[in-house]
């Protein structure tokens, strides 16, 4: 069975892009711009992973999390985010959260992974992005105080 990821964006052509690509890679993949779309996604289909680009969130897609929770509570929350930025009060929704820059690069590898069962990948993913974020946090405080 393919998984099946469900992609919320209010950037329309973005989303379309990045379900393209992973439709291309061989990852189901359907698109919501907009909550109720989310909504009517969430209730008709199966989804085995939401990605949120965050500016969705913060341009008004604010009930989205409790949404989610609400229809799809074990479903992983993966959370596109700028720089590092996640949304006020969101994080408690949220499962893995990427870098647009990283999503752009590895993200349909990081869902082919999924799609073949290897959660492991995720867990190994993360660690690595926590130790770039945090390499990237102390090398800013350094170059911020010379």
């Amino acid at each position: 069975m393919e998984t099946q990821v469900l992609l919320i964006d209010h950037n329309a052509a973005r989303c379309n892009e990045r379900r393209d690509d992973l439709v291309a890679a061989g990852v189901e993949a359907i698109s919501a711009f907009e909550e109720y779309q989310a909504a009517e996604a969430l209730k008709c289909n199966r989804v085995d992973v939401v990605c949120i680009d965050s500016q969705f969130v913060i341009n008004g897609g604010s009930r989205i999390g409790p949404l989610i929770e609400g229809l799809k509570p074990v479903v992983p929350v993966v959370l596109i985010v700028d720089e590092g930025h996640i949304p006020c009060h969101f994080q408690e929704y949220v499962d893995i959260v990427i870098d647009r820059a990283d999503f752009d690069i590895t993200g349909t590898q990081l869902l082919q992974q999924l799609n073949r069962g290897q959660v492991t990948f995720f867990q190994r993913w993360f660690g690595d992005w926590v130790n770039r974020a945090s390499r990237s946090r102390r090398g800013e405080a350094t170059s911020n105080v010379n």
